[in-house]
Parts: structure tokens; sequence; C-alpha cells
């Protein structure tokens, strides 16, 4: 080996280390309201796997002092991850307790086939379609496919990413769409078989665009869904995945994300569709419940023309007792 080779390795690994190190601190301490900080955020899975290759490079070249700092990201990937990998599972669907699918999907508002997306979203054969980025478009799309089934819309189509729409088979007893942050939101409770259950479906704006405000819509969503004992669910686009702090400190008011309770905490949402992007690599569509509502079965649901992959969950609604 060259003499000069482990020191210049000893120099490239310190300089991948230090952001990497950086990143390390956003999670330790929560640190967000910058976009390139929650940017970073979603990518810390992959980012923190680099120290890996670093530190055994640094041990077998005996730098010992680099091979030592390197386990620390790969320590705090490991504690992040933890609660994904070794997930607690769901309480029993209590016999006879009735059922309710919701099917979620961000529908893009550029979305150059609407038609098609209409499709999916009546192939699911969901109790609940809840959609955001809802056109005039997709309305007439979802019109011409569905009839007269979801006879309980309640919808607030637009040409930009403000639309929002829920369509159930379940009667709408109370709500409609309103505003959480300035953001339209779905707010509802529908009769399912004689139980009320309370559906959110969810839209911020991304955090590339402002972090502050995305912080602050993550936690009038906790606070909003908090005002009720109803058994409850949140679907919708978070723009946040399980490596964001804030969506953690969410989920600790009581909620739960269906994907990560039945095991698919690794899954993907976003990007899709998008030939010069990657494929999709961060959770940020999410359904969250909380008892007496427990998780049977959730599967993505390829949304043609949008950027995001839908979901499809269903639920038990167990007695409160």
């Amino acid at each position: 080996m060259p003499r000069w080779l482990p020191r210049t390795l000893e120099i490239a690994g310190w300089a991948v280390l230090a952001p990497l190190l950086g990143l390390c601190i956003t999670q330790w301490f929560g640190i967000e309201g910058r976009r390139t900080i929650t940017a970073f955020q979603a990518l810390t899975p992959y980012a923190l796997l680099c120290a890996v290759p670093v530190s055994l490079a640094a041990s077998v070249t005996r730098r010992h002092a680099l091979a030592l700092v390197a386990l620390v990201p790969v320590v705090t990937l490991l504690v992040l991850a933890f609660p994904v990998v070794f997930h607690t599972t769901a309480a029993e669907a209590q016999a006879g307790a009735p059922r309710l699918t919701v099917a979620f999907a961000n529908c893009y508002f550029e979305n150059p086939t609407p038609a098609t997306t209409a499709a999916a979203m009546a192939a699911t054969d969901a109790d609940v379609l809840v959609m955001v980025e809802y056109t005039p478009q997709l309305h007439d799309a979802l019109v011409a496919v569905l009839h007269d089934d979801y006879p309980y819309r309640l919808e607030r189509a637009r040409l930009d990413g403000g639309g929002v729409a829920v369509w159930s088979r379940f009667p709408v007893l109370t709500g409609g769409i309103t505003r959480v942050s300035d953001r339209p939101t779905v707010d509802v409770t529908i009769d399912v078989h004689g139980r009320t259950v309370r559906v959110l479906g969810v839209h911020t704006f991304p955090p590339t665009h402002n972090a502050k405000d995305w912080q602050q819509q993550l936690r009038d969503i906790g606070t909003t869904a908090g005002d009720s004992s109803l058994p409850t669910v949140i679907v919708g686009d978070f723009n946040a995945s399980w490596w964001h702090p804030s969506f953690r400190a969410l989920l600790h008011q009581g909620w739960r994300d269906t994907h990560q309770t039945l095991g698919q905490g690794w899954g993907a949402s976003w990007p899709a569709n998008r030939g010069w992007l990657p494929p999709p690599f961060v959770r940020i569509d999410h359904a969250l419940f909380r008892s007496p509502v427990t998780p049977i079965a959730i599967r993505d649901l390829h949304v043609p023309g949008s950027d995001h992959v839908g979901l499809v969950a269903t639920f038990a609604v167990n007695s409160t007792g």
C-alpha cells in the first residue's frame, strides 16, 4: 500500500463524516426549520449507512479515532430504525367489529391522465376515498366511472395543489372540508355500521418550501385530531417521514403509523412516475390510527400520472368497551 494512501483515506473519511455527524445532531435534538435540513433528514437511512464503509476502512488502516467516531452515525441509525424493524403489533380485531377501508391518493394537480387515475381509485373498491390535489378534471372522470356510487361526497376541486375531496359509501354524519394551518383538510365523521368514526385527510406544504410553516402544520394536525375521543383515522400526504423529528413528535401524541405497525415501515411513496427522478425512496404518505381502531391490512396504490404512491388501508373499529 502506498504510504500516502492511508492518510488520504483518513482525510476523505473525515470529510464524509462531517455532514453525517451534523445530521445526527439534527436527529438527536429535533432540529428542523430549514429546507436543506429537512431534505437531508429524508435521506437519513441512506446517508448514515455511508459511515459503515468509513468505519471499516479506518479500522483496516488503523485510524482508530476515525473508526470510533464513524460508529456514531451507525449507532444513531440503529436507534432510529429500531421501532421500524422491531415494531409493536396492533390490537386484535374484535369478533364482529365493523371494517372500514380507506383509499388515499395525492392525485397531482397537473396529472395528464385523470381518467386512468379515476379508474385506479374506483378499482380499490374502498369504503372511503380521500384525495388531495383534486381537480375539476378528476371530478368529471370519477363521476364518469363511479356514477352514483359513493353517494356522500364533499369536495373542493381546484386547478392548483389545494384541491381536496372525500367520497364515502357510509353516511357522513358531521364535518366537511375545513382548514388546518390554512390548508384545506377533510374532517368528517362517518357511520360505519353503527359506529361513528372520524376521518381526517391532510395535505401539508412541502418543508422544502417553508420548513417552519410545515412544522406548525404538523403540530396543528395533532391538535385538531386530538380534540376528540372518537375512533379516528388520519390519512394524507404529510410531506414528512419517520426520519423527520416533527413527524415522530406527532406520532408520540398517541398515533401509530399503519405501515410500520403492519411491518411495512421500509416502504416508500415518493417520488413516483418521474423518469428523471430516482424511484420512490421515502414514505411521506401515511395512514395513522389510534385505539380502538386497529389496522388489518394496508397496500400501496399506483396512482397513474401522480408523483406519489397512494395507499389502501383496512381497519377494524373495535368497541371502546
